[in-house]
């Protein structure tokens, strides 16, 4: 599995006690990936332009998803698969990881509203965890360019979040970590 954390001229690299946490986490997950399974990651403004600048912002890689009334474009699975139309299957990595967009960015955090107010999840094989170390990741998300776009269309987010939960949540549970700060 990729290092969520690779250094880009876009995103800032996390302090390494952050990224040894965050390989166990990945590398102890007895699940699929998100990008192998049934996430649907959606495609902001910010994230469109991303994958317009590499050519793969087109039908043949994006599909209209319809979140409690709301239209936004998000990735395609391959033909008859539930396997993301970017994951490169010979070398088992992203092939636009670079350029993946803020959901993909953020997996396996997600944003969900529990009483009203909006919380930073984490989906693991081991929800029990010592979560202390995951504040340095979820700041730095939070300061993300798509960030703003995110919390601005926070219905379709967080609505998205709430169509793929009940799946989700039977393969791997969640924790909730905190509530959003933005």
């Amino acid at each position: 599995m990729a290092n969520h954390y690779t250094q880009t001229t876009k995103y800032a690299k996390p302090p390494l006690y952050a990224m040894a946490d965050f390989t166990k986490l990945c590398s102890s997950c007895k699940t699929q990936g998100c990008c192998t399974d049934s996430a649907v990651p959606l495609v902001f403004s910010t994230d469109f332009d991303d994958l317009k600048s590499i050519n793969k912002a087109s039908d043949e890689f994006l599909h209209e998803r319809n979140v409690n009334g709301n239209v936004i474009k998000a990735i395609s699975k391959k033909k008859n698969s539930n396997v993301c139309v970017f994951w490169d299957e010979e070398n088992k990595n992203c092939s636009i990881y670079q350029h993946r967009p803020f959901d993909c960015r953020a997996y396996p955090f997600d944003i969900l509203k529990i009483d009203g107010k909006y919380h930073w999840i984490v989906y693991s094989c081991n929800p029990q965890s010592d979560w202390n170390w995951t504040e340095s990741h979820l700041q730095m998300l939070e300061s993300d360019k798509a960030f703003a776009e995110v919390m601005e269309k926070i219905e379709i987010f967080s609505g998205n979040t709430g169509l793929v939960l009940p799946e989700e949540s039977k393969k791997t549970p969640y924790a909730v970590l905190r509530q959003v700060k933005h």
